[in-house]
Formats: structure tokens, C-alpha cells, sequence
């Protein structure tokens, strides 16, 4: 794969993130009070990729876990996704620098 491809992926990994880090925080505060509605609608990028990303398994357990209104199920998944894509990003940072381009 070319370094900018690499680069654009590594972005977009990036993003994905931070929306499971967003809402890992609302239902990480709020609990039984969630609000599942803007969940959904922070998570619309993250659904439409998840299966492309690493995050199948996580994602569409997430998806049912909104429409459920199950704040626990959503916790458990977004913390597993994190995890995944917190590796995958340091493994596309390291690929990046011993190709020794500068991110």
C-alpha cells in the first residue's frame, strides 16, 4: 500500500476513534441515563465502517446494543474496539516511520 493511502487510512482510523472515545466517555458518565439517540448519531461513520476496519464482531454488537438501549453491551464493545484500533494504529505508525516517512 502507498505511504499517502497508508496516510488517509491511518486518518480515518484515527477519527473512527475518536467518536468510541466520545461516546465511551457519555455512557462511561451517564450510564442508565444515556442518551442513545446521539450515540447513534455519533457512531453513523463508525457503523458504516466497522466491518472494514477490523471491528465486525464490536460493531454490529454495538448497533443492536443502541436499538436495545443497552448502555453495558455498548461499553463493553466500544472498550474492545478501542483496544483493536488503538494497536492498529501503533502498528500503521510503525510501518510509516521504518518506511522513513515523516507523519
Amino acid at each position: 500500500m502507498s505511504i499517502p493511502k497508508k496516510f488517509y487510512q491511518l486518518q480515518d482510523l484515527i477519527l473512527l476513534r475518536t467518536s468510541l472515545e466520545k461516546v465511551k466517555l457519555h455512557v462511561d458518565e451517564r450510564k442508565e441515563k444515556t442518551v442513545y439517540q446521539w450515540v447513534n448519531k455519533e457512531l453513523t461513520e463508525f457503523q458504516r465502517k466497522h466491518d472494514r476496519v477490523g471491528c465486525k464482531e464490536q460493531g454490529d454488537e454495538i448497533i443492536r446494543a443502541i436499538k436495545e438501549e443497552r448502555w453495558d453491551l455498548i461499553k463493553k464493545n466500544v472498550d474492545s474496539c478501542l483496544n483493536f484500533l488503538k494497536e492498529e494504529i501503533e502498528k500503521m505508525y510503525r510501518e510509516m516511520a521504518d518506511s522513513n516517512v515523516n507523519v
